[in-house]
């Protein structure tokens, strides 16, 4: 599973999206080379850091093959690092981007200060080295000409301050907290969701639905149906997959919230909702 709208970009564009396997550790490198083998894919989009919607995070000794893997076929990785800023207070030291163990300009950097500031700061940077920079330079300026100034100095302005240090520690911990506070509703509440990954960063927890098949009262559209009518948004899990899903899935944000209390009510009325399925 991925990010929905990356599907949809690459869709776009004519692309054809191929999923690659991946378990706790992140992508597994020889179902990569398979993949790369077997399509002949130029291009490796991958999150490697709190990976959206699993939170996976990239093992180190996976690092340099996935990179000696895309070099062999001659292909770029597009790294998309959303969510370093989003990481938790309990998380430990961060691994460094792909990008700065990559002298060859096999890696396209992408970051953003959106999620860790505001919805309305769309601002991002791209870091590439070598002839692709100057592609995507040129793309760069024939789509959108240039970021406008008041919000280049707003930006400039917000991570020179003395409390951006702060704002990002504050972020950290109350997205520690909140992760937290989800995990143990949804072990004291609704423990036929499976977690199989708690996340040290990002936002989000992807649970996979017991059973998962039509008709068995949990699958997704029934669930999330289920769920807005109790008042709770939470997003099925299908849109994140870009061939068939292996189980039924739901992905719940605490991101958004108001605070522990809106989350612990949020679960709540899930339990609820499941009831009214279980008992239909």
């Amino acid at each position: 599973p991925t990010y929905p709208g990356m599907l949809a970009a690459a869709r776009a564009t004519g692309l054809r999206p191929v999923p690659v396997p991946m378990d706790a550790d992140g992508v597994r490198p020889e179902l990569l080379a398979d993949a790369f083998r077997a399509t002949g894919a130029r291009v490796l989009v991958t999150q490697p850091l709190f990976q959206n919607p699993t939170g996976a995070t990239l093992a180190p000794d996976r690092r340099p093959e996935i990179l000696a893997i895309a070099r062999a076929a001659g292909a770029f990785v597009i790294e998309d690092d959303f969510a370093r800023r989003l990481v938790h207070d309990d998380a430990g030291p961060l691994p460094a981007p792909l990008a700065a163990d990559d002298p060859d300009g096999v890696v396209v950097h992408v970051c953003s200060l959106t999620k860790v500031t505001s919805p309305s700061l769309r601002v991002g940077a791209l870091a590439a080295r070598g002839p692709v920079l100057e592609r995507l330079r040129a793309i760069q300026v024939v789509d959108s000409f240039f970021v406008p100034r008041p919000l280049q100095e707003a930006a400039l302005e917000l991570v020179g301050s003395p409390s951006w240090g702060r704002h990002l520690a504050a972020v950290a911990a109350e997205l520690r907290h909140r992760r937290t506070t989800m995990a143990a509703a949804l072990s004291g509440e609704l423990p036929e969701l499976a977690l199989p990954h708690l996340p040290a960063g990002g936002g989000s927890l992807w649970l996979r639905l017991p059973g998962g098949g039509a008709g068995t009262g949990t699958d997704e559209p029934a669930v999330v149906s289920a769920a807005l009518r109790a008042s709770v948004a939470i997003a099925p899990g299908r849109p994140y997959f870009c061939a068939e899903p292996p189980a039924g899935h739901v992905r719940l944000s605490f991101a958004a919230v108001s605070g522990a209390a809106e989350i612990a009510e949020g679960v709540r009325r899930l339990r609820t909702a499941f009831d009214g399925l279980l008992g239909s």
